[in-house]
């Protein structure tokens, strides 16, 4: 882990109310287990909703134009869902540049190297092991058609993280790029703890992971016997923010941990709590009108949405506003 991941963890634990950030779960052992999420979780609705919107309407989901496109994943992981554009690209063109991006390098490099395997020299991957805005930084000197696809990762950010991330897309974007991204549509409490919280525990192995890598990787001896695991579904239907499910543990006695790697003491006071993300929560929950104002305040326009039957996902498409636009629809949101 690079100085500035290091700092950017340090001001996480450091934080009121302290966190472990979203990405720092990421590592090889981190990505194998929200694979084994998504897949065993018998409760998990979003992959399975995801999968079922793409059979039915990937043919509308890429446009239809007369030049070809690249095709850019950010946070690839095993790029599951994202056959389903490479294999309605190659029937639409002959070859395609493949740009996977992802946060852990082994785990990318597996997938590559699998996905090489499957397509042969029908398609030409270039690898990009970075964090979205370092990723996105070498990826911004690629000019031509672009199909950029980020599966489900903006729900696991805050409000104003996803607002930047999202512009920081666009700035990859020209008028001939388009962005596509899904999200969680889900309101049921219900669904969701199930979903999140579920009986085998796969989901909350998958949250501590992060206190897992800090040990391993960190020097610390976090004892997560020594916390309360607790989980909780909030929420808002306000159409400049969102819902969202929320994880943490919660101190059950003052607690004191060294952790040698980052140079630091982490204290916790009785009932104390460490969230498994920043901002007030994660794997948001929207609203169409939530989507269609996030989107604005990053200068994109919604042009398109799919859901599935059971209204679960739903997969949105952007173009780039051009800066009028992009004015006129802030004055609106403000």
């Amino acid at each position: 882990m690079d100085d500035t991941s290091k700092q950017l963890l340090v001001k996480a634990l450091t934080s009121f109310p302290k966190y472990l950030p979203t990405w720092y779960n990421y590592d090889e052992e981190g990505s194998e287990l929200e694979d084994k999420c998504t897949i065993d979780n018998t409760g998990y609705y979003l992959r399975r909703s995801q999968i079922s919107i793409l059979e039915s309407s990937i043919q509308k989901i890429i446009p239809t134009v007369p030049y070809d496109f690249a095709l850019v994943d950010l946070g690839s992981g095993s790029c599951s869902k994202t056959r389903y554009f490479l294999d309605e690209l190659l029937l639409r063109q002959k070859r395609l540049t493949f740009y996977p991006l992802d946060i852990s390098g082994d785990f990318l490099m597996k997938t590559v190297e699998q996905i090489s395997s499957e397509y042969e020299d029908k398609l030409s991957i270039i690898p990009v092991a970075e964090s979205y805005e370092n990723g996105i930084e070498k990826l911004r000197h690629e000019d031509g058609p672009k199909i950029i696809v980020w599966f489900g990762s903006i729900i696991n950010l805050s409000y104003d993280d996803q607002v930047d991330k999202l512009k920081l897309i666009s700035s990859l974007m020209s008028e001939s790029c388009h962005l596509v991204f899904s999200v969680d549509i889900t309101q049921d409490r219900q669904a969701v703890l199930k979903a999140y919280n579920d009986e085998a525990g796969l989901e909350r192995k998958f949250f501590q992971n992060g206190v897992a890598r800090l040990n391993k990787e960190e020097g610390s001896e976090i004892d997560l016997d020594n916390f309360h695991y607790k989980a909780d579904f909030i929420s808002d239907p306000s159409p400049d923010y969102m819902s969202y499910f929320r994880a943490y543990i919660e101190a059950k006695e003052h607690l004191k941990y060294t952790i040698p790697g980052l140079n630091m003491t982490i204290d916790f006071e009785e009932g104390e709590r460490l969230y498994f993300h920043e901002g007030a929560g994660v794997s948001c929950k929207y609203t169409e009108e939530q989507i269609r104002n996030l989107t604005a305040r990053a200068g994109l326009l919604l042009t398109d949405t799919w859901t599935d039957d059971s209204h679960h996902a739903m997969f949105c498409r952007c173009k780039v506003m051009d800066p009028e636009q992009h004015l006129q629809q802030i004055e609106k949101l403000t």
